[in-house]
């Protein structure tokens, strides 16, 4: 009797151990959170982007290649290889690259991006590649649909542009 008394009272103190363990809130490793990397809330990350339509200020919309067979549409996407942030994608006629950062949510391309060098087929085309790559250095505000799953995700530049970009597939 005096072990199964005892036994119940073990028991008893070991389950109100463990339901107070439970009660008590875990308390955030501060000295791991202040070491986090900057990219830890980058809701870019692994995603790729096409985009869909190029608005100026008063609403008129610049003309931009679509994915139509005869032309590819101009791309982004933002990839972490080890420490380091990338952009790259399609601008026209030419792949580019760059390194990027998301501070206070808002995409900051850190570097004018490098571009490949081959002709564009179409002459009009050269402009509106030069004037994107330009653009990726003068984004001033970043909205997207959802962070926590974006589908949509906008651009706003200097000069009163809007770059709006669809969320693609991987294989795009």
């Amino acid at each position: 009797m005096f072990f199964s008394r005892t036994r119940r009272l073990a028991c008893v103190f070991a389950a109100v151990a463990a339901l107070s363990a439970c009660a008590r809130p875990l308390q955030p490793d501060l000295a791991q959170a202040r070491y986090q990397p900057a990219y830890a809330s980058d809701f870019l990350a692994q995603t790729n982007w096409v985009l869909a339509r190029w608005s100026r200020p008063g609403g008129t919309l610049r003309p931009i290649p679509r994915n139509d067979g005869r032309e590819r549409p101009i791309t982004i996407s933002f990839v972490h290889e080890g420490m380091q942030l990338r952009v790259a994608g399609y601008a026209g006629c030419n792949t580019y690259s760059s390194t990027y950062t998301v501070a206070n949510g808002d995409l900051i391309v850190t570097a004018a991006p490098v571009a490949t060098r081959m002709a564009c087929q179409r002459p009009e085309l050269n402009q509106l590649e030069q004037d994107f790559l330009a653009s990726l250095t003068r984004i001033r505000g970043t909205s997207v649909d959802n962070a926590g799953n974006p589908r949509r995700l906008s651009l706003s530049l200097d000069n009163g542009d809007v770059l709006d970009f669809a969320r693609a597939d991987m294989g795009h």
